[in-house]
């Protein structure tokens, strides 16, 4: 523990540091003590409260801003997979059709013993994009890796095996879908082609080999420290598992845990329950500045990058499938009930209108029985689509956060666009109407994995609607950097139950600020992404710097 002394730690000064205290609050420099700000003003202000000791960082005109957060992450289970799984996304690497992730899958065979595994990972949506307008079937990945199963996920909804590895799984022509999954079947043979959807993906991942524990802690600290440089220093991870909330709490403790996290206990298709959080008495706070409990996940439907998001109209590609529902009406409304009676805040993952609905429907059903003031539930991808004036009114009446996903749109919208159809896509991530509308909306990611974690990009697509695939999306949907900003800063301190020490720049917050090259707010909404971020600081100390 840090002794005390009665001069700051750090002083930043000569800069232009945007605090979000208020519309264009700008001061020169702060001043840090104890991991917090303790004052903010004038550089030659900040500068006379130097002591012997205090760090002086000189900030050359640069502008500052408090630290970004993104509240909807999967770096637990990814950060890992971005060290170890062969890499075929096309997002990440040049692939561009299936001989290319043939070739890198056979490649990592011949380096393998002769039977082990080889697991990869592409994008989602990739069968959009690759020459072939395709994913690999299992015999494709068999002609790579003859003697070696393989496992390959396209995102978080479509895993493909090879023969070996349906084999090991015991996946048969026989082998009944899942509740909540599908496994695609060869309509001539009736053979299945390998591709697995949701659900069924468990069946193979249980023989495929996992991580070690030493392996997810890497990959955790790996994945945050990415994280830092691109100015976040906060995230809300989505788990599955104890493993990864004991890897937290020994990283922290190593003193390798170098940006915060709200972790959000998956409660449903999970190795945790809701019963064994409520039973512990659990609530939503519990823990430090560093790791506390953000409130629980559960999925309704399936993703959209599968093609497993449930709508009530049929897919335009395929008039058979309006996706898959992974709980049951009863089932959500008993465990969205249980956990707001606890007091565990309820994230919801809904991604098609029939699962809007679903989710509005449970939270309304547990506010109704036991109103409670300031829940701040969520459901997850909604403001997406299909925002309907009746969904929005009831979101605000229920008090019910919206987190939308821009980079969904950013990097795959032109796939969706073709599978959903441009009816259900003309308001596509309408953030200036929900915003005109009350809605309360935070920036959530869904990264790593799919594609990097990254707040400022996702802030030039809010502000620009330029998207990676050349559009401009919905033009009249534009915020301002301002709106866009607090997606990530004050909104989202909010959400994650923290305003009263993040989102802002001024005595008493957090330290936690991010140093960029340039001023976001002065130039081209499309050149925010590109912005290099050259310090970031949390706790007062500097975790990052280019």
């Amino acid at each position: 523990m840090k002794s005390f002394r009665p001069y700051p730690d750090v002083i930043l000064y000569n800069g232009k540091i945007r605090t979000f205290a208020a519309k264009n609050s700008i001061c020169e420099a702060l001043a840090c003590a104890g991991g917090r700000i303790v004052a903010t003003g004038a550089s030659d202000n900040m500068r006379r409260l130097a002591g012997p000791d205090t760090q002086t960082i000189d900030l050359r005109g640069r502008t500052t801003l408090p630290g970004l957060t993104d509240t909807h992450v999967h770096l637990s289970e990814k950060g890992t997979a971005e060290m170890e799984l062969v890499d075929c996304r096309d997002f990440y690497q040049d692939v561009s059709s299936i001989a290319d992730i043939l070739e890198r899958l056979g490649k990592a065979a011949a380096a393998a013993p002769k039977g082990s595994w080889i697991v990869a990972h592409g994008s989602p949506m990739q069968d959009f994009r690759i020459e072939d307008k395709r994913f690999p079937d299992r015999h494709d990945l068999d002609r790579a890796c003859r003697d070696n199963p393989v496992s390959i996920s396209f995102g978080a909804h479509v895993t493909i095996g090879n023969s070996k590895a349906l084999a090991a799984a015991k996946i048969t022509r026989d082998t009944a879908d899942p509740a909540g999954g599908h496994i695609k079947h060869d309509p001539q043979t009736g053979e299945p082609t390998g591709e697995l959807h949701e659900r069924a993906q468990l069946i193979l991942k249980k023989v495929a080999p996992e991580f070690n524990y030493l392996q997810l802690k890497d990959g955790i600290v790996f994945a945050l420290n990415q994280c830092l440089e691109r100015g976040v220093t906060t995230v809300h991870d989505i788990v599955r598992s104890g493993e990864p909330v004991r890897a937290y709490q020994e990283i922290l403790r190593e003193g390798r845990m170098h940006a915060r996290v709200s972790i959000l206990p998956r409660v449903i298709e999970s190795m945790i329950e809701s019963k064994s959080l409520i039973e512990l008495g659990l609530i939503t706070g519990f823990g430090n500045e560093w790791l506390r409990v953000g409130g629980v996940k559960m999925s309704i439907d399936g993703g959209i990058t599968g093609r497993n998001a449930c709508f009530y109209d049929p897919y335009e590609d395929d008039e058979h499938n309006h996706g898959i529902i992974r709980i049951q009406q009863d089932e959500l409304n008993e465990t969205v009930r249980r956990c707001h009676n606890a007091g565990l805040r309820c994230c919801v993952h809904a991604i098609g209108d029939r699962a809007f609905d679903m989710a509005l429907g449970a939270y309304e059903n547990a506010i109704e029985k036991s109103p409670r003031k300031d829940h701040r539930h969520r459901i997850e991808h909604m403001g997406n689509w299909l925002a309907t004036e009746e969904r929005m009114q009831r979101m605000v009446r229920s008090g019910i956060v919206a987190i939308p996903n821009i980079a969904i749109g950013y990097y795959v919208g032109d796939a969706i666009l073709d599978c959903v159809g441009e009816k259900r896509l003309t308001k596509a991530f309408p953030f200036r109407t929900l915003l005109k509308n009350g809605v309360i909306i935070a920036g959530g990611s869904d990264s790593p994995g799919y594609w990097p974690v990254d707040p400022l990009r996702d802030v030039a697509a809010c502000v620009s609607r330029r998207m990676r695939w050349g559009d401009v999306w919905v033009a009249e949907e534009r915020i301002s950097a301002a709106e866009a900003f607090a997606m990530h800063t004050t909104t989202a301190a909010w959400v994650g139950f923290e305003e009263n020490y993040k989102g802002t720049l001024e005595a008493g917050k957090l330290a936690d600020i991010a140093v960029l090259a340039e001023d976001p707010f002065e130039i081209q909404p499309e050149r925010i992404k590109d912005l290099k971020v050259e310090m970031t600081i949390v706790g007062g100390e500097i975790k990052y710097q280019a």
